[in-house]
């Protein structure tokens, strides 16, 4: 997966496809060929999902300060 195809992900979608890489990697249903790949992918994803949540936190700190007169 791409970083602009992680890029597009909604947070949803993101969180899903990290919870599923983390449920493998417990299970040990990973190769060692693959663990490289799949901690990479989960730690684009993570970040992906850390970012959705500071932008959304933004705006809905805008949308409050804007509402609530000083």
């Amino acid at each position: 997966m791409t970083k602009q195809e992680i890029k597009n992900l909604k947070y949803d979608e993101a969180l899903e496809m990290l919870k599923e890489i983390s449920l493998k990697l417990e299970n040990k249903e990973v190769s060692i060929d693959d663990l490289t790949d799949q901690v990479k992918l989960a730690n684009q994803l993570a970040e992906h999902c850390k970012s959705k949540l500071k932008a959304t936190e933004d705006e809905i700190k805008k949308i409050i300060q804007i509402e609530t007169p000083e």
